[in-house]
């Protein structure tokens, strides 16, 4: 079934709900989910977002059940202690939205994105990473590289992509908790990702 739906090894464009559907049971040891939210901008009603963040005003915007959905569906997919880790917004964060689904959450980094961004209080600058796992919890026999830091800063490219995120964090956390067999999984070198989102990824 999978082959009717994607190609393995290069960027898929598509729901990402019918790419996991597909997908058999705990196929995978990692998913990453960056969800294009907008439950803070519908509570801070700046009205002028298209102004503000045109490229990312101009993309299709995910409901809570949808970005729920896709992540129970990446949950189901993981293998055993497998990790989801998704995108997630100082909003979403504090609201708890990760605590929706039946993944635990075990780790949190913080990406300073090094550019000012919107907010009433403090203004953001990044987002949050949560690294949920699912069960059995298990730390030292499914992440290898334990020098990632838990706040990181990088800056990214917009014009790759709106939502662009950073290419060095993502590389290390992918050879941090997956291994590589044969040819079939190359080393997720910086060049690559890039390309893999210059070229358009799951929406």
């Amino acid at each position: 079934m999978l082959d009717r739906v994607c190609t393995l090894n290069v960027a898929q464009r598509g729901d990402a709900l019918v790419l996991l559907r597909s997908l058999a049971d705990a196929c995978t040891p990692l998913v990453f989910f960056d969800p294009q939210h907008r439950a803070v901008l519908d509570k801070l009603k700046f009205g002028n977002e298209g102004a503000r963040q045109r490229g990312r005003a101009g993309l299709p915007a995910m409901t809570e059940d949808y970005i729920d959905t896709v992540c129970c569906e990446s949950a189901r997919v993981l293998q055993p202690s497998g990790y989801l880790m998704r995108w997630i917004d100082t909003f979403g964060l504090c609201e708890g939205h990760h605590l929706r689904i039946p993944l635990k959450p075990v780790d949190l980094i913080a990406w300073d994105s090094m550019r000012p961004g919107m907010g009433k209080r403090s203004r953001r600058r990044g987002d949050y990473l949560v690294v949920l796992q699912k069960p059995p919890i298990r730390a030292g026999s499914t992440w290898r590289d334990h020098a990632i830091p838990s706040r990181w800063s990088e800056k990214v490219d917009r014009s790759i992509h709106p939502h662009v995120k950073p290419i060095a964090l993502i590389a290390r956390l992918i050879v941090a908790t997956t291994e590589l067999r044969g040819d079939a999984r190359r080393p997720p070198t910086r060049a690559r990702i890039h390309r893999l989102r210059s070229d358009g990824g799951v929406k």
